[in-house]
């Protein structure tokens, strides 16, 4: 299975794009203290889904039963919240989810024209 982070910056799946969109908190272990190192709760409106960024899995049924390869929406969101994943700098700011990156000590990242990325401020 290859990792969130590995996926090309030019494709963004129907899955990265609900990840960027839909309503999810990251919790990471600088506030639940159960958390290992690189392992993170996502809380959305159905359920939460323990991520484990080392291991790259995640306990919900699209990663247990699809396993897609870039990962599922946690996954991504992971990634994405905190800048392994760069946002494409094409996206529409404004449907990004406020939440993103929000409790979260790492910073999400948003590709600029030039082929870096900076800080993505919302």
């Amino acid at each position: 299975m290859s990792s969130a982070a590995d996926a090309p910056t030019g494709e963004f799946s129907t899955r990265a794009a609900k990840a960027l969109t839909e309503s999810m908190t990251v919790i990471d272990d600088s506030l639940d203290h159960d958390l290992r190192d690189e392992e993170f709760l996502v809380v959305t409106p159905t359920g939460t889904y323990r991520v484990d960024a080392i291991a790259d899995t995640c306990d919900c049924p699209d990663a247990l039963h699809r396993a897609p390869d870039e990962g599922c929406k946690h996954r991504l969101r992971v990634a994405l919240a905190r800048g392994e994943r760069p946002i494409p700098g094409w996206v529409d700011r404004s449907a990004i989810d406020d939440q993103l990156g929000q409790h979260l000590a790492a910073s999400p990242r948003i590709a600029t024209a030039d082929g870096r990325t900076e800080v993505f401020d919302q």
